[in-house]
Protein backbone atom coordinates (compact mmCIF):
# COMPACT_ATOMS: atom_id res chain seq x y z
CA UNK A 1 0.00 0.00 0.00
CA UNK A 2 1.64 3.14 -1.24
CA UNK A 3 1.37 5.54 2.45
CA UNK A 4 1.66 9.14 2.14
CA UNK A 5 1.48 9.55 5.72
CA UNK A 6 2.02 7.03 8.95
CA UNK A 7 1.75 9.08 12.12
CA UNK A 8 -1.75 9.73 12.14
CA UNK A 9 -3.57 12.46 14.49
CA UNK A 10 -5.86 10.98 17.31
CA UNK A 11 -9.13 13.58 18.28
CA UNK A 12 -10.53 11.55 20.84
CA UNK A 13 -10.39 13.21 24.23
CA UNK A 14 -10.69 9.52 25.68
CA UNK A 15 -7.53 8.41 24.29
CA UNK A 16 -4.17 8.72 26.51
CA UNK A 17 -2.52 9.01 23.14
CA UNK A 18 -2.36 12.09 20.38
CA UNK A 19 -0.71 10.41 17.69
CA UNK A 20 -1.34 6.90 16.46
CA UNK A 21 1.13 4.78 14.25
CA UNK A 22 -0.22 1.72 12.40
CA UNK A 23 2.12 0.40 9.68
CA UNK A 24 0.12 -2.35 8.30
CA UNK A 25 -3.75 -2.79 7.50
CA UNK A 26 -5.10 -5.48 8.49
CA UNK A 27 -3.78 -8.18 11.21
CA UNK A 28 -3.36 -11.92 10.53
CA UNK A 29 -4.05 -12.82 14.12
CA UNK A 30 -7.32 -12.91 13.31
CA UNK A 31 -9.23 -11.99 16.62
CA UNK A 32 -12.85 -12.48 16.40
CA UNK A 33 -13.74 -9.23 18.50
CA UNK A 34 -11.52 -6.60 16.83
CA UNK A 35 -13.22 -3.44 16.14
CA UNK A 36 -10.53 -2.29 13.59
CA UNK A 37 -12.01 -4.63 10.76
CA UNK A 38 -14.37 -1.59 9.72
CA UNK A 39 -10.95 -0.14 8.84
CA UNK A 40 -10.73 -2.10 5.63
CA UNK A 41 -14.26 -1.14 4.08
CA UNK A 42 -12.31 2.71 3.53
CA UNK A 43 -10.56 0.02 0.73
CA UNK A 44 -14.20 -1.38 -0.68
CA UNK A 45 -13.72 -4.59 1.73
CA UNK A 46 -16.72 -4.97 3.02
CA UNK A 47 -16.40 -9.35 4.03
CA UNK A 48 -15.22 -9.07 7.65
CA UNK A 49 -12.95 -11.68 7.15
CA UNK A 50 -10.97 -9.68 4.65
CA UNK A 51 -9.66 -8.23 7.32
CA UNK A 52 -6.88 -10.94 8.31
CA UNK A 53 -7.13 -12.55 4.78
CA UNK A 54 -5.85 -9.01 3.41
CA UNK A 55 -2.80 -7.58 5.03
CA UNK A 56 -1.66 -4.11 3.20
CA UNK A 57 1.79 -3.23 3.84
CA UNK A 58 2.61 0.28 4.24
CA UNK A 59 6.22 0.97 2.66
CA UNK A 60 8.56 3.50 3.58
CA UNK A 61 6.92 3.87 6.82
CA UNK A 62 10.24 4.56 8.07
CA UNK A 63 11.72 7.05 5.73
CA UNK A 64 7.93 9.22 5.68
CA UNK A 65 8.03 8.91 9.37
CA UNK A 66 10.97 10.17 9.76
CA UNK A 67 10.17 13.40 7.39
CA UNK A 68 7.05 13.92 9.45
CA UNK A 69 8.69 14.08 12.41
CA UNK A 70 11.32 16.24 11.13
CA UNK A 71 8.31 19.18 10.16
CA UNK A 72 6.14 18.15 13.20
CA UNK A 73 6.34 19.72 16.32
CA UNK A 74 4.77 16.47 18.18
CA UNK A 75 6.65 17.79 20.87
CA UNK A 76 5.46 15.81 24.31
CA UNK A 77 2.39 14.44 22.63
CA UNK A 78 2.11 10.65 23.60
CA UNK A 79 2.81 8.56 20.20
CA UNK A 80 0.87 5.00 20.13
CA UNK A 81 2.41 2.69 18.12
CA UNK A 82 -0.29 -0.48 17.21
CA UNK A 83 -3.74 1.16 18.40
CA UNK A 84 -5.52 -0.87 15.52
CA UNK A 85 -3.61 -3.81 13.93
CA UNK A 86 -0.66 -5.11 15.57
CA UNK A 87 2.85 -4.22 15.11
CA UNK A 88 4.28 -7.57 15.42
CA UNK A 89 2.11 -9.57 13.66
CA UNK A 90 3.59 -12.28 11.17
CA UNK A 91 4.06 -10.11 8.44
CA UNK A 92 6.24 -7.40 10.66
CA UNK A 93 8.85 -10.65 10.13
CA UNK A 94 9.38 -10.37 6.51
CA UNK A 95 8.47 -6.33 6.27
CA UNK A 96 10.35 -5.45 9.67
CA UNK A 97 8.16 -2.03 9.13
CA UNK A 98 7.74 -1.75 12.87
CA UNK A 99 12.03 -2.20 13.40
CA UNK A 100 12.69 0.40 11.04
CA UNK A 101 10.24 2.56 12.37
CA UNK A 102 12.20 2.54 15.87
CA UNK A 103 15.02 2.87 14.16
CA UNK A 104 13.78 6.52 13.96
CA UNK A 105 12.76 6.69 17.31
CA UNK A 106 15.60 5.80 18.59
CA UNK A 107 17.53 8.37 16.78
CA UNK A 108 14.90 11.37 17.63
CA UNK A 109 14.78 10.86 21.37
CA UNK A 110 13.07 12.79 23.99
CA UNK A 111 9.18 11.20 22.92
CA UNK A 112 6.73 9.74 24.72
CA UNK A 113 6.15 6.21 23.07
CA UNK A 114 3.75 3.29 23.57
CA UNK A 115 3.74 -0.11 21.73
CA UNK A 116 0.62 -2.45 21.89
CA UNK A 117 0.75 -5.73 20.93
CA UNK A 118 0.03 -9.30 21.46
CA UNK A 119 3.24 -10.92 20.10
CA UNK A 120 6.48 -12.25 21.80
CA UNK A 121 8.48 -10.76 18.57
CA UNK A 122 8.76 -7.57 19.98
CA UNK A 123 11.69 -8.98 21.73
CA UNK A 124 13.42 -9.22 18.70
CA UNK A 125 14.19 -5.28 19.15
CA UNK A 126 15.21 -5.10 22.43
CA UNK A 127 18.07 -3.76 21.51
CA UNK A 128 16.33 -0.49 20.21
CA UNK A 129 13.79 -0.62 22.79
CA UNK A 130 16.85 -0.48 25.29
CA UNK A 131 18.13 2.50 23.48
CA UNK A 132 14.57 4.38 22.89
CA UNK A 133 14.27 4.04 26.35
CA UNK A 134 17.68 5.80 27.97
CA UNK A 135 16.39 8.84 25.71
CA UNK A 136 12.84 8.17 25.89
CA UNK A 137 9.58 7.61 27.65
CA UNK A 138 8.30 4.09 26.43
CA UNK A 139 6.28 1.61 27.41
CA UNK A 140 5.19 -1.70 26.09
CA UNK A 141 1.77 -3.29 26.63
CA UNK A 142 0.76 -6.62 26.06
CA UNK A 143 -3.11 -7.70 25.19
CA UNK A 144 -3.93 -10.27 27.19
CA UNK A 145 -7.56 -10.99 28.12
CA UNK A 146 -7.53 -14.96 29.41
CA UNK A 147 -4.78 -17.39 30.09
CA UNK A 148 -7.44 -19.93 29.41
CA UNK A 149 -5.30 -21.43 25.70
CA UNK A 150 -8.58 -23.36 24.55
CA UNK A 151 -10.57 -20.36 25.35
CA UNK A 152 -7.19 -17.83 23.79
CA UNK A 153 -7.44 -20.28 20.82
CA UNK A 154 -11.06 -19.62 20.10
CA UNK A 155 -10.64 -16.07 20.30
CA UNK A 156 -7.46 -15.17 19.02
CA UNK A 157 -6.89 -18.16 16.18
CA UNK A 158 -3.36 -17.15 15.19
CA UNK A 159 -2.15 -14.95 18.26
CA UNK A 160 0.67 -15.92 20.60
CA UNK A 161 -0.09 -18.34 23.57
CA UNK A 162 -0.78 -15.93 26.87
CA UNK A 163 2.89 -17.54 28.41
CA UNK A 164 5.11 -16.43 25.34
CA UNK A 165 3.40 -12.81 25.78
CA UNK A 166 4.20 -13.10 30.09
CA UNK A 167 7.48 -14.42 29.03
CA UNK A 168 8.13 -11.81 26.62
CA UNK A 169 7.38 -9.13 28.83
CA UNK A 170 9.44 -10.85 31.40
CA UNK A 171 12.06 -9.77 29.11
CA UNK A 172 11.43 -6.47 28.46
CA UNK A 173 10.40 -5.67 32.53
CA UNK A 174 14.10 -7.13 33.37
CA UNK A 175 15.79 -4.89 31.10
CA UNK A 176 14.20 -1.79 32.61
CA UNK A 177 10.97 -1.01 30.38
CA UNK A 178 7.88 0.00 31.50
CA UNK A 179 5.37 -2.94 30.82
CA UNK A 180 1.19 -2.96 31.27
CA UNK A 181 -1.09 -5.91 30.68
CA UNK A 182 -4.28 -4.29 28.81
CA UNK A 183 -7.37 -7.11 29.74
CA UNK A 184 -9.23 -5.19 26.72
CA UNK A 185 -11.39 -6.49 25.58
CA UNK A 186 -13.69 -8.26 28.35
CA UNK A 187 -16.18 -10.71 26.99
CA UNK A 188 -19.36 -11.00 29.00
CA UNK A 189 -19.58 -14.48 29.88
CA UNK A 190 -16.36 -16.06 28.83
CA UNK A 191 -13.24 -13.58 30.61
CA UNK A 192 -15.00 -11.67 33.05
CA UNK A 193 -15.59 -14.36 35.72
CA UNK A 194 -13.43 -12.72 38.91
CA UNK A 195 -11.36 -16.37 38.93
CA UNK A 196 -10.55 -15.61 35.14
CA UNK A 197 -9.46 -11.76 36.07
CA UNK A 198 -7.04 -13.07 39.09
CA UNK A 199 -5.47 -15.09 36.94
CA UNK A 200 -4.03 -12.72 34.64
CA UNK A 201 -3.56 -9.82 37.21
CA UNK A 202 -1.60 -12.48 39.36
CA UNK A 203 0.06 -13.43 36.01
CA UNK A 204 0.96 -9.80 35.34
CA UNK A 205 2.42 -9.71 38.69
CA UNK A 206 4.56 -12.21 37.98
CA UNK A 207 6.17 -11.39 35.21
CA UNK A 208 6.49 -7.50 35.98
CA UNK A 209 3.47 -5.73 34.68
CA UNK A 210 3.55 -2.27 36.02
CA UNK A 211 0.25 -2.00 35.42
CA UNK A 212 -3.06 -3.11 34.48
CA UNK A 213 -5.97 -1.66 32.53
CA UNK A 214 -9.51 -3.07 31.28
CA UNK A 215 -12.58 -1.91 28.87
CA UNK A 216 -15.48 -4.13 28.62
CA UNK A 217 -16.17 -4.51 24.58
CA UNK A 218 -17.54 -2.81 22.18
CA UNK A 219 -18.74 -3.58 18.92
CA UNK A 220 -19.19 -1.53 15.91
CA UNK A 221 -21.26 -3.09 13.08
CA UNK A 222 -18.46 -4.38 11.14
CA UNK A 223 -16.80 -6.48 14.13
CA UNK A 224 -20.43 -7.41 14.80
CA UNK A 225 -20.89 -9.37 11.79
CA UNK A 226 -18.12 -11.33 12.52
CA UNK A 227 -18.09 -11.53 15.82
CA UNK A 228 -21.97 -12.43 16.81
CA UNK A 229 -21.93 -15.95 14.42
CA UNK A 230 -18.87 -16.89 16.13
CA UNK A 231 -20.81 -16.73 19.07
CA UNK A 232 -23.48 -18.23 17.81
CA UNK A 233 -21.89 -21.35 16.11
CA UNK A 234 -18.81 -21.97 18.78
CA UNK A 235 -20.94 -20.33 22.47
CA UNK A 236 -24.65 -20.57 21.67
CA UNK A 237 -25.88 -20.21 25.25
CA UNK A 238 -24.78 -17.04 25.16
CA UNK A 239 -26.08 -15.78 21.83
CA UNK A 240 -28.74 -14.39 22.83
CA UNK A 241 -27.44 -12.28 25.31
CA UNK A 242 -24.91 -10.92 23.32
CA UNK A 243 -27.73 -9.85 20.63
CA UNK A 244 -29.50 -8.40 23.59
CA UNK A 245 -26.30 -6.77 24.15
CA UNK A 246 -25.13 -5.31 21.04
CA UNK A 247 -27.92 -5.99 18.80
CA UNK A 248 -28.96 -1.91 18.81
CA UNK A 249 -25.75 -0.92 20.76
CA UNK A 250 -22.39 -0.65 20.08
CA UNK A 251 -21.11 -0.58 23.91
CA UNK A 252 -22.86 -2.30 26.31
CA UNK A 253 -24.63 -2.04 29.80
CA UNK A 254 -23.83 0.67 32.10
CA UNK A 255 -24.58 -1.68 35.32
CA UNK A 256 -22.28 -4.01 34.04
CA UNK A 257 -19.30 -1.81 33.12
CA UNK A 258 -19.66 -1.17 37.37
CA UNK A 259 -19.85 -4.61 38.31
CA UNK A 260 -16.49 -5.59 36.16
CA UNK A 261 -14.92 -2.27 37.36
CA UNK A 262 -15.72 -3.34 41.13
CA UNK A 263 -14.25 -6.59 40.39
CA UNK A 264 -11.23 -5.65 38.39
CA UNK A 265 -10.12 -2.94 40.94
CA UNK A 266 -10.95 -5.20 43.98
CA UNK A 267 -8.66 -7.81 42.54
CA UNK A 268 -6.05 -5.15 41.30
CA UNK A 269 -5.64 -3.69 44.76
CA UNK A 270 -5.27 -7.28 46.23
CA UNK A 271 -2.36 -7.70 44.34
CA UNK A 272 -0.76 -4.44 44.59
CA UNK A 273 -1.78 -2.30 42.10
CA UNK A 274 -3.82 0.25 43.83
CA UNK A 275 -1.12 2.36 44.70
CA UNK A 276 1.00 2.64 41.25
CA UNK A 277 1.46 5.23 39.04
CA UNK A 278 -1.08 5.66 35.94
CA UNK A 279 0.74 5.96 32.91
CA UNK A 280 -1.36 6.27 29.89
CA UNK A 281 -4.56 4.51 31.72
CA UNK A 282 -7.77 3.58 29.43
CA UNK A 283 -10.71 3.64 31.30
CA UNK A 284 -13.69 1.66 31.51
CA UNK A 285 -16.28 2.44 29.15
CA UNK A 286 -19.58 3.23 30.46
CA UNK A 287 -22.64 2.94 29.14
CA UNK A 288 -26.09 1.56 29.69
CA UNK A 289 -28.74 -1.38 29.72
CA UNK A 290 -28.84 -5.22 32.21
CA UNK A 291 -25.88 -7.03 33.54
CA UNK A 292 -24.57 -10.65 33.39
CA UNK A 293 -23.42 -11.75 36.41
CA UNK A 294 -19.80 -12.72 37.61
CA UNK A 295 -18.58 -15.73 39.00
Amino acid sequence: MPARQILNRCSSPRMPFAWTINPYRGCEFGCVYCYARYTHEFLELRDPMDFERRIFVKRRAAEILERTLARTPVGRDSIAIGTATDPYQPAERSFGLTRSMLEVFARVGDIRLSITTKSNLVVRDLDLLKRINERSELSVNFSLITLNRRLQRALEPRAPRPEMRLRAMSVLAAAGIHCNILMMPMIPGLTDSAAGIENVIAAARRHGAENIHCRTLFLKPAAARRFLPFIQAQFPELAGQMRDRYGDSTYGPRAYDQQLEAVFWRIKRKYGYDQVKQRDAVPVRRSTQLSLGFS
